[in-house]
């Protein structure tokens, strides 16, 4: 069996871009056959422009667009880390513009706080032999506590339009704990994940088709399309991306000192 061919995504501002001029000589140098593959940049069109990208990322075949689209706007509940209005405005990007702009099978969503240890041989065939919604980095738990049951109550809302949801059942995810700021149950995180493209469309045209504006039921793009997945009993792909050579890290400084590691070995 054979890899489908699959588009990386980045969405930069003004600090992930800063973070992806650290990573992307490591992706190059450690994980070269991303190069082979299309690529995609949205850039927040506040903060990036254009020749600010092209000064870091040098791919031949590259797709630069601006995000959000014009008078599309944000809002949270608070300005929390889960809740801010720039996470939610780049992490809708992650669901809309691979909508409008990836044209492989699949598409690998990138953070730019990943950097690129070792081992280009990492990809496995074998994980799209059933054509699965999502392949990624198992995570244990959806922070904050009620994001899994604000998308029960968003898909139960619209189900007279949400065809793909007829005849699934709400997850009904609680915590164990009342008190507690996260419910624990198997899922993933994206910072390095493929994502299938029609399956990624669909979503997007369900939550634009009900939300409008650009919007998602919940400020997270991979809690709504794992819940997507899940609800649909699509198939999801849990492996460890650590075990094939990359790294996420949380701070610049700890992104800089893997940099230098990765850039020695």
């Amino acid at each position: 069996m054979t890899t489908p061919n699959y588009t990386t995504v980045v969405g930069v501002d003004a600090k992930h871009l800063d973070q992806l001029a650290l990573v992307w000589p490591t992706w190059k140098k450690n994980k070269p056959s991303i190069l082979n593959h299309p690529m995609v940049v949205f850039r927040d069109t506040d903060q990036v422009t254009v020749d600010d990208v092209r000064k870091v990322v040098q791919h031949n075949d590259l797709t630069i667009c601006g995000w959000p689209p014009k008078d599309v706007e944000y809002t949270s509940e608070n300005n929390d880390k889960w809740n801010n209005t720039q996470r939610y405005k780049m992490l809708a990007g992650f669901v809309y513009v691979p909508a409008h702009f990836v044209q492989t099978p699949y598409w690998l969503k990138l953070d730019t706080d990943v950097v690129a240890m070792s081992n280009d041989d990492w990809i496995d065939p074998n994980w799209f032999k059933d054509d699965p919604a999502i392949v990624s980095h198992p995570w244990g738990f959806t922070r904050p506590a009620n994001q899994m049951l604000k998308i029960d109550a968003w898909v139960n809302n619209n189900l007279d339009v949400l065809d793909a949801y007829h005849n699934t059942k709400p997850l009904n995810l609680l915590p164990k704990n009342r008190d507690s700021d996260r419910v624990c149950h198997k899922r993933i995180i994206s910072w390095c994940a493929f994502f299938n493209t029609a399956f990624n469309k669909k979503c997007a045209e369900d939550a634009f088709t009900t939300l409008g504006n650009y919007h998602l039921p919940v400020p997270s793009q991979d809690s709504y399309l794992f819940y997507a997945a899940q609800r649909q009993n699509k198939p999801v792909i849990r492996t460890s991306m650590k075990k094939l050579g990359w790294q996420v890290w949380a701070t610049r400084y700890n992104i800089q000192n893997a940099v230098k590691k990765a850039m020695e070995q």
